[in-house]
This record gives structure tokens, sequence and C-alpha cells, in this order.
């Protein structure tokens, strides 16, 4: 099989303690799926970025905070969470860096927004406040993380389709925000019954896919979760 691919990890940075963080889930997800994940630090010094990435197989961006809203050209609005300017300025540099070396980029949850905004999409700030019509389902649950709180309905053909047996399948839920306009050379992937995009990937041959859900905290307890990151760690593999 040759050697693992080694795989980069965004984290979060906690302002007031001064330190990086990163959830035990998605690591644990990139060595099961025969990955290597190595911890990417959130930094202001994107020349250190630019160094380490030739030294990636691929890059994962987790889940966060939101995104600061003036990325893809609105005002931040009163529903608009916490925001992390050194992670915003670092993963937007990271993602557009990485496609531009052909890396395969998983994203989740805030990682599958900062794709779409770093590639020029916009967001819902709000999934409650600015989606009006049908009733919203419930996208930001009160269930067990592992737990499977709504359906996700996969377009056929695309790569998401791929890591379920079933269609509609189920997955957990934890935002309240979400794609709203998709950026170009992406396309929807999965969308839920109220119509809130699931997944994008890119419409090229690139691998960039973005899920808002959260499999790094299902996998253990529903295996067929664990799909997505053998997929994005084969495809790691395959550009070695």
């Amino acid at each position: 099989m040759g050697r693992k691919p080694v795989i980069g990890i965004s984290c979060s940075f906690d302002y007031d303690k001064n330190f990086s963080f990163l959830k035990a889930g998605y690591y644990k997800a990139i060595i099961q799926a025969g990955g290597l994940p190595v911890v990417i630090p959130a930094m202001e010094q994107l020349e250190v970025v630019d160094e380490l990435l030739p030294r990636f197989d691929g890059i994962l961006l987790p889940g966060g905070p939101d995104l600061d809203a003036r990325l893809y050209g609105e005002t931040n609005l009163a529903f608009n969470g916490d925001i992390s300017p050194v992670r915003d300025a670092m993963e937007m540099h990271l993602a557009r860096k990485a496609a531009e070396l052909g890396k395969p980029i998983l994203g989740i949850c805030r990682g599958a927004q900062l794709i779409n905004v770093a590639f020029g999409g916009t967001l819902y700030q709000d999934i409650s406040s600015q989606c009006k019509g049908e009733p919203i389902e419930k996208h930001s649950q009160d269930a067990p993380s592992w737990y499977p709180i709504h359906n996700i309905y996969l377009e056929e053909g695309s790569g998401c389709r791929s890591w379920f047996s079933a269609n509609p399948a189920r997955v957990n839920s934890f935002h309240h925000q979400a794609v709203k306009v998709v950026a170009p050379g992406f396309r929807i992937a999965a969308k839920t019954a109220d119509g809130i995009v699931e997944a994008i990937e890119s419409s090229d041959d690139r691998y960039i896919v973005g899920v808002q859900w959260h499999p790094e905290t299902m996998w253990e307890q529903n295996p067929e979760l664990l799909a997505m990151f053998v997929d994005f760690v084969a495809h790691c593999r395959q550009g070695e």
C-alpha cells in the first residue's frame, strides 16, 4: 500500500486561554481510515502555512465558530455568533492554496461553509431567521452527538452518494448557518427535506467536498459514517 497519506487538520483557537485545540473524533477517524493526522495550529503566519502545505497529502477543515460575514460581502447580523479572525484568515488561505496544489480537501460543518465562501459562495447567517416558507427542520439537535436526527437526500452520481447504503441517509446536525449561494465550480451533493444544503462538492475533477453533518462524532456508533473518511484518505493516497 505504500506510505500512509499525511492529513493536515486545522484547529480552533481559544483567545482567552491562548491555545489551539481539536476534538479527538477528527484525528481518530483519520487514523481509522488509514491516514496520518497532523494538527495545524491556528496562526497568523501564512508563510508558514505555505511551507507546510507541500508536506500534506490532503487537508481536513473541521467544525467550529461562525465565519465573519464580511468574507462573503455581508454585514454581521445580530444572530451571527462567535468569530475567529485568525482561524478565518488561515483557513481561507489554506483552502485556496491547497486547491491550487491539487490537494484533496474535506470540510465538515464550518469547514463546508468555509470552502463555499473561500471559492466565492455565500451563507445563511442563521437558518431559522433567514429561511422562510416551508417549516425548517431541527438543524441544531439536543440529542446525543452520535444520534442521527434527520434525513439527507443525496444527489445520484455525487461522491457523497457512494458513502451511504440508503438514500435518504440519516445524519446528525449541529449548525445554525448553511450554504446559501453555492460557489462557482461547485454543485449541491445533498439537501434536507426543507431545502437546506447538506453537502457540496467540486464540479470538476478536484476532490473538494464539504458536509454539514458531523461524522467524526457518529462513526464509532454508526460505522457507515466512517466511509467518508475512508474515501477522503483514499483520494489523498492517490495523489502521492
